[in-house]
């Protein structure tokens, strides 16, 4: 299987997906910063008719993440026909717990799931392609895949739910420790089920045993770490351009405002084009970060970072540093790691 096509197959489904996550997380932050008085309670977020319809409209908006993801990978692979089949199994990796990894499975499943009934349909006379669009592709197609879902999520599933009790285990030791490994999972897999692990269960944290809504130290490790990642690969565009081809020096902007927005996935394509070089180097940077911020003792009240919901950080300078730290020492690693391309200068 060529190795570009599947690139070119992933990042089509990425650039469909992301302005769902960046709207989404982005409407999410300003219903918490809205609803800043009320952080104390079980209703933070929702307190107010402006914040409870920023956050419903969020959080919609961030259920439509993996569908959308694994539908335009399947468009991409098979065309209109594999949307449908795409969407579906988004949703059932989405509820199967399989996340982003299983949504991305989800895509590639549906799509060569179309091209191999295109195939096989090929000979049908002309008369009959009514009944392949309407009928053939949609209906055994997103039965094929359904099926295929139930495998992938009970393989990932539990893989997600093994990282949840491996840091469950960890939350009665050091602070410090916790908050590197929440960094390195964040950077680990860019948005995948160790991502997600590291961020749900920061979330967790938020919340009391009386169900109230309480700062956590976890969750501001989560948010200032998460800032590296892509942060980091754009300045490094920006500071070495001649390191980095055309399309990755113009993705610099959209992985400068995902980064300062709080989102891993404006690094994708530069791990996908220099992962031995990129990957080490956002992890360690995430992981410093979260090390320093958990030292600290910063805490944050809000289910998701960025620059945005500064206000509901407990140290700002000391929230900043820790990003700005971090963000330097991967910055500096991926120059390090990268070597000059011939193909790639300007």
């Amino acid at each position: 299987m060529n190795t570009k096509k599947i690139y070119n197959h992933l990042m089509s489904g990425v650039s469909y997906f992301l302005p769902f996550v960046i709207a989404g997380g982005i409407m999410l932050a300003f219903a918490f910063l809205l609803d800043v008085g009320n952080s104390g309670t079980a209703t933070f977020g929702s307190s107010t008719a402006l914040s409870a319809w920023l956050l419903n409209i969020g959080g919609i908006a961030m259920g439509f993440m993996f569908p959308m993801l694994a539908g335009y990978i399947a468009f991409s692979i098979a065309d209109r026909p594999g949307i449908l089949l795409g969407i579906v199994t988004g949703v059932l990796a989405r509820d199967g717990g399989s996340g982003f990894l299983g949504a991305i499975a989800a895509g590639f499943l549906s799509g060569y799931i179309i091209l191999g009934l295109k195939k096989i349909t090929s000979s049908f006379p002309r008369s009959l392609e009514g009944i392949k669009t309407l009928l053939i592709f949609p209906i055994v197609g997103l039965g094929a895949a359904a099926l295929s879902m139930i495998v992938v999520n009970a393989i990932v599933q539990p893989v997600n739910a093994g990282l949840t009790g491996f840091l469950q285990s960890m939350s009665g030791t050091n602070v410090v420790i916790l908050g590197a490994i929440i960094g390195a999972m964040l950077a680990l897999d860019l948005g995948g089920p160790i991502n997600k692990t590291a961020y749900f269960f920061s979330v967790a944290t938020l919340t009391a045993a009386s169900g109230a809504q309480v700062p956590s130290v976890i969750m501001a490790a989560c948010g200032s770490s998460a800032m590296v990642v892509s942060t980091s690969c754009a300045v490094a565009a920006t500071l070495f351009p001649k390191k980095f081809s055309e399309s990755l020096r113009n993705a610099k902007t959209a992985a400068y405002i995902m980064g300062l927005s709080f989102f891993v996935e404006g690094a994708i394509p530069y791990v996908i084009a220099k992962p031995k070089q990129i990957l080490p180097s956002l992890v360690v940077g995430a992981a410093l970060t979260g090390a320093i911020t958990a030292f600290f003792g910063v805490t944050l009240s809000a289910p998701i970072g960025g620059l945005e919901t500064l206000p509901l950080v407990s140290n700002i300078p000391a929230y900043l540093l820790s990003f700005a730290i971090g963000t330097t020492v991967a910055v500096a690693m991926i120059y390090l790691f990268t070597r000059k391309d011939p193909d790639e200068v300007m």
